[in-house]
């Protein structure tokens, strides 16, 4: 899942540091800063993260980028402090042509995030936190985030499965190698570190009351890495800010948990009711045909391939769609796909 050299950018901060940025899609524009690592490319080797980078893309100009210190961007020579991490947004946005954005903060993109928005309030559309926090100290125990360190200077490799391990609880042995890989591929050990001890100085509570923006805040309930009381810190410091607590246990918001969380976030961005909601309230209503004939339209199934699967006419089939839509609320495929995977019919993981 190369994006080719062509699909590459690379801006310049004052000092003279080199970011590497991307972006795929049309329409207004949806930009992620980095989380902890970051690489441009492998950041989406997964299918599942694949498939997400789509969904964001498919109505949006969708822009990432690799901070300081990973991926494609210069790896040596740079501080790590909220100051870069905001000069880098910045320098990415200027380049790209962007004047106006809607940002998601996820995990260590919160803080600068956060920052931009205070400094920036007029290049801010909507904000989205997920797996997000405030302050370094709320995601674990000084001890802990020691022991961290101390495991990732000894050998970067065995560092990176016990971060594999914890990010994506659920994770298959596919899912794993593949995490594993990445890590180890977005930096080095040196500078996995100085991100870990950069986490540490992070504290950005004090702006959070001045942020304007709408905002929503996710967090799953039992996120291993960030506990959800540091979502609900942002969201009770943020004025107006929506919190939405979603069920489950990972950290990256592209694999085990993708179908609700980039559901929440084009939901909110577009300022419509998430499918989700939707499918909460309506799933039962839902007869068994309705949900075999749903789960086929997820998997990319035609009409005509249904009616073969299941052994009626194309006439029913479509019966069966138009219901189906009616009762989810949905508007084409897209919607139908995206209550599958919030239903639980639809698996976005790797194959083994």
């Amino acid at each position: 899942m190369g994006l080719g050299e062509e699909a590459v950018r690379f801006c310049r901060l004052a000092d003279g540091s080199r970011v590497a940025y991307a972006s795929v899609g049309d329409g207004p524009a949806l930009v992620m800063p980095p989380g902890w690592l970051c690489h441009l490319e492998e950041n989406w080797v997964h299918p599942a993260a694949a498939s997400a980078r789509e969904k964001l893309a498919a109505a949006h100009r969708f822009v990432w980028y690799d901070r300081l210190g990973c991926g494609l961007s210069d790896r040596d020579g740079f501080e790590p402090s909220l100051d870069n991490d905001v000069a880098q947004l910045v320098a990415v946005l200027d380049h790209a042509g962007i004047d106006r954005a809607n940002l998601i903060g996820y995990s260590y993109g919160a803080p600068p995030v956060a920052q931009f928005a205070v400094q920036h309030p007029e290049r801010v559309e909507r904000l989205v936190f997920y797996s997000a926090f405030a302050r370094g100290a709320a995601v674990s125990t000084k001890q802990a985030h020691e022991a961290l360190k101390q495991v990732i200077r000894l050998d970067w490799g065995v560092g990176s499965r016990a971060l594999a391990s914890r990010l994506m609880p659920n994770a298959s042995s596919q899912d794993l190698a593949w995490f594993d890989r990445f890590q180890r591929r977005a930096t080095s050990s040196d500078n996995a570190v100085r991100l870990l001890e950069y986490r540490s100085s992070m504290d950005v509570r004090e702006l959070l009351p001045s942020i304007r923006a709408p905002t929503l805040v996710l967090h799953n309930r039992d996120d291993r890495a960030v506990p959800l009381s540091a979502g609900q810190e942002i969201a009770s410091l943020v004025p107006g800010a929506q919190l939405r607590i979603l069920d489950g246990n990972e950290h990256d918001p592209f694999i085990r948990d993708s179908g609700s969380v980039v559901e929440e976030i084009l939901a909110f961005i577009e300022g419509r009711r998430p499918i989700t909601e939707r499918v909460e309230t309506r799933y039962d209503a839902l007869t068994p045909r309705e949900r075999e004939v749903l789960q086929h339209i997820a998997e990319g199934d035609a009409n005509k391939q249904i009616a073969s699967f299941l052994g009626v006419s194309v006439a029913t089939v479509e019966r069966h769609v138009t219901n189906l839509y009616r009762k989810l609320g949905a508007h084409g495929r897209a919607d139908a796909t995206r209550a599958a995977v919030a239903m639980g019919l639809l698996s976005t993981g790797v194959s083994g």
